[in-house]
Order: structure tokens, then sequence, then C-alpha cells
């Protein structure tokens, strides 16, 4: 009897246990995370890593950004970063009291230009850093680009013409205003990511993710190192190109934000 007595207090105790740790597990996170896809992509590129990051308590934010393949740049780079602005807003009032923002190519660059421009954020997360007006993808669409700035500068920015794009060495002709244009492209502007990362005037944690087989994975380690330095920054490599690191990246992500949030 007392051996019947002594093992349904065990069991017991053991569920309770579970119960709580399950409790713990599921309780709500008081930190969000914005991720933005990359360029002409949607958010379903980021869907299973949200789906990964709400199962461990993290508040998501992961919606349509203006550089989608839907939309192609229908707003402004400044407007876009108002968007993102909403969106760390929203993540608060749902009881974040830290905001991350993370992107993945694109994403990425607007996540680093929303840091530098000094915006609410207290984490920064770099997936794939992705497109580079101030480098080779700056050289290949500089006849876009000289376009759109004499017609800007003309007091033609409102009007609407051919701009071309790059992504991954897949160039195309899109349609949108010269001031929105240079908005994304000027090698001086919102766009230059490696100018920017080093423009970030509040250090916060950075995690620069890429891909051993990225285009850009060679240059990346100095592009992290040129970020203020805060000791839960981390530089991670993953074997694998520039466009599978947000389904590959779950793992890393999650033990950085842990950590982050204890």
């Amino acid at each position: 009897m007392r051996r019947m007595m002594a093992r349904t207090l065990i069991a017991a105790i053991s569920l309770l246990s579970l119960l709580a740790a399950s409790a713990i597990l599921a309780a709500p996170s008081d930190v969000g995370v914005i991720l933005m896809h990359g360029k002409w992509g949607a958010p379903n590129s980021m869907a299973t890593l949200a789906r990964d990051l709400e199962s461990r308590g993290f508040l998501v934010s992961n919606t349509e950004m203006p550089w989608s393949g839907r939309r192609l740049y229908d707003v402004d780079y400044p407007s876009a970063l108002k968007e993102i602005s909403q969106q760390a807003s929203q993540l608060r009032t749902k009881g974040a009291k830290r905001v991350i923002v993370a992107g993945q190519s694109l994403g990425s660059n607007a996540a680093v230009a929303y840091a530098s421009a000094g915006l609410d954020l207290d984490g920064l997360v770099i997936l794939s850093p992705g497109h580079f007006p101030e480098g080779g993808m700056g050289t290949r669409l500089r006849s876009s680009i000289d376009k759109a700035k004499s017609m800007v500068a003309a007091n033609r920015g409102a009007e609407s013409e051919s701009f071309d794009d790059i992504n991954q060495g897949k160039q195309r002709s899109l349609r949108m205003t010269a001031s929105i244009y240079v908005s994304y492209f000027d090698p001086e502007g919102l766009g230059a990511i490696t100018t920017n990362v080093r423009k970030i005037s509040k250090p916060v944690p950075v995690l620069l993710v890429i891909g051993t087989s990225d285009p850009f994975y060679g240059n990346s380690r100095a592009m992290f190192d040129s970020a203020p330095a805060h000791a839960s920054s981390r530089y991670v490599t993953l074997d694998t190109d520039h466009f599978n690191v947000p389904r590959m990246v779950s793992g890393e992500l999650i033990k950085w934000l842990e950590a982050f949030a204890q």
C-alpha cells in the first residue's frame, strides 16, 4: 500500500513537473522579432522560420515588404523604414519589451538601414546580406542609377520610367518613379549596407549568418566586424547558399535569441 502511494506521488510530481515545463515553454516571450523577406520574394520564404520562433514563444511579425515580387518598390526606402517602425510598435503593443529586426538579403539591407537611422530596435539579425549599390551591383546598374538621378535633379522624380534591378545575378527591368529608384539604389543612400552598418549609432547585439556558397561570403566577416562591438554579437556560417539560409537558420537564431532574452 505504501509502495503504491509512493509510486502515485512520484507520478503526480512528474506530471506536475512536465506541465510546469510546458507552461514555461509556451509562455509568451517579451522578445518580438520582425522578419523581412528578400528581393522579389514574399513572406512565405520566412514562414518556416516564423513558425519555429513562434513555437518557442517569441512574438513574430512577418509581412510583405515594398520590394516583394508583387509590390516591386511601390514606396520609397524611407517609407519602407516607416513600415518596419509600425511593425515594431505593433509588437510592443502585444507585449514585446525588446524588438529584434531581422531580414534576409534586401530584407537584411533594410534591417541595417533601420538600425543606422537610429530607429526603435534592441537587436539586429543579418541573414545573407544583399543589395549592394555601393559595390558591383551599382557598377552594373550605373546607367539606370545615373538616369534616375538626372531625372530627380531635373524635378522629374515623380515620373515613372523603366530601371534595371539585379538579384543574385538575375537582371530585370522594372517600372517605378525615379525618386523611388534613387532611394533604394543610390550608392551613398539607405541601400549602401556596408557603409550603413558602420553608422549604427546605438551598439546592439548583431547576429550575421551567411552561407559558405554565398557570393558575399568572402567579405561578410569584414562587414560584421565594422558594426559597433557588442558582447552578444555573433558571426555564423552555414554550409548553404544565399537563398536557403532562412530555412536552415532556426537553431542558430533561437539559440542566440534565448541567450539574448536571459
